[in-house]
């Protein structure tokens, strides 16, 4: 019965062995995984948001001629102030664009922050070459320029180790004449990453060695028939939550055992182990569910550039997505809409003598007037005072009827002299509708030019 014995023991020894040893990689390669991807899928949406609102914001052609011939205009100016602002509110590494030719790189338009502002460093100048990288890291930029898609590597400059996002400068005529780029710095990431998989180790190997201390203490007693059925179980447990992800899959069979003794105890300390393993794998999946979150607030970031700050109807940056969106229904076989273009008449004169606070009134009570009539259709601020709106739905039928309205409640409140100046809102407008051949520009042009000669009817009762 001796000689029976040993070879049971090392049995289980080494079965128990391989079991944790098994279920320590296995947790340590799932945390490493879910955890890193959602961080770089968090980082991911980050940078394509921030890099889609800057392309967004410039004119391509008027950036491309400065790249091709070396001479600012002011919009290169306007572009400098956009990237230098965003580099601070996004709290990136670095915001930089610029192209490769000849494995050499050259810089269009680089971003500077406020601290190395306050330092006294001064933006790159256009076309100034950049000696921070190495062959193969400008290689990475001279392919992300050619691509119609944004590009994400890891790269290791003069600055330090950085995860960057490329996507290409295309103008309209779809010319690929650089790149625009934003770093995070990434060194954080690697420590977080790796503190939390350490620990995650740590965790799983400390219960394995506490369990094998157990092991080793119980293997002391004649229990050879409880513990092959023990051994067995945790055999199907291995097989059985091996690459299963849900805590509901990580559960442990536990034999029958009533010995009343330490094989009993085990049975049950392996079922807390069970336990133990399922609110592991459960704490993963919070941790993956707080990366969503986060990912739904850049989301959230990405939605307030749709919308204007102060009147909170859409913005020009929604006003080309919705223009674009048009230009593609009529491609495809026409649309029906219409324009009308409201500009805010005195504003300036209200900002000159009662400041701009009463000018944010005067814009705000002139835009819940048009906004009260055109219910159905929605409306982007255009500019400091020009307003667009899209006739849709009944808006569009009645769209005499209502332009009478806007007549109506505008000379009224304009002609009221019992209220504050900056009360007495007036407006011009100008409507047109889309006609078959016609482009959104077409319609856009008309409804401006209508608008334009009511204005100087307005200034001529005046």
């Amino acid at each position: 019965m001796k000689n029976q014995k040993k070879p049971i023991h090392r049995s289980l020894i080494l079965g128990s062995a391989v079991f944790i040893t098994f279920m320590c990689l296995l947790l340590s390669i799932q945390a490493y995984l879910t955890y890193s991807q959602s961080l770089y899928k968090r980082y991911d949406d980050k940078l394509s948001n921030i890099l889609n609102y800057a392309v967004n914001r410039i004119d391509m052609d008027d950036l491309y001629q400065n790249a091709i011939t070396g001479q600012k205009t002011e919009k290169y100016n306007d572009v400098q102030q956009l990237l230098n602002g965003m580099v601070d509110d996004f709290e990136l590494f670095y915001l930089y664009s610029l192209f490769v030719r000849n494995d050499s790189m050259y810089n269009i338009c680089s971003a500077t922050s406020k601290a190395e502002r306050e330092r006294g460093e001064e933006d790159m100048k256009l076309l100034e070459p950049t000696d921070a990288y190495e062959l193969s890291e400008i290689r990475k930029f001279a392919k992300a320029m050619t691509k119609d898609e944004i590009s994400f590597f890891e790269e290791n400059s003069d600055w330090g180790a950085a995860y960057t996002a490329c996507k290409p400068y295309v103008n309209s005529l779809g010319v690929h004449f650089g790149v625009i780029c934003a770093d995070i710095s990434i060194s954080d990431l690697h420590k977080t990453v790796n503190n939390y998989v350490m620990y995650n180790v740590l965790l799983t190997l400390g219960l394995g060695l506490l369990f094998a201390l157990i092991l080793f203490i119980w293997l002391r007693r004649n229990v050879t028939g409880p513990i092959l059925e023990l051994e067995k179980s945790a055999r199907h447990f291995a097989e059985k939550s091996r690459g299963k992800k849900t805590p509901d899959e990580l559960i442990f069979d536990a034999p029958e055992i009533h010995t009343h003794n330490e094989v009993e105890s085990l049975s049950n300390a392996i079922s807390q182990m069970s336990e133990d393993m399922r609110t592991y794998v459960q704490g993963l999946l919070d941790a993956e569910e707080q990366a969503r979150s986060a990912q739904e607030q850049a989301e959230d970031m990405t939605n307030l550039a749709f919308k204007d700050a102060l009147t909170h109807v859409n913005s020009k940056v929604a006003y080309d997505k919705m223009k674009d969106s048009l230009q593609e229904q009529i491609d495809k076989g026409g649309a029906t809409f219409g324009f009308v273009m409201i500009d805010v008449n005195n504003l300036k004169d209200v900002n000159d003598h009662y400041g701009h606070d009463c000018g944010d009134k005067y814009i705000l009570g002139s835009c819940h007037i048009f906004c009260n009539i055109y219910k159905q259709s929605p409306i982007y601020r255009f500019g400091g005072d020009e307003f667009v709106i899209l006739l849709q739905n009944s808006d569009y039928k009645n769209r005499d009827k209502l332009l009478k309205d806007i007549e109506s409640k505008f000379k009224k409140s304009r002609n009221n002299t019992s209220r504050k100046p900056w009360e007495r809102y007036s407006v011009a407008y100008g409507m047109a509708i889309y006609k078959p051949g016609d482009s959104v520009e077409d319609v856009f042009k008309r409804a401006d030019e209508q608008m334009y000669q009511k204005k100087m009817e307005i200034k001529g009762m005046a």
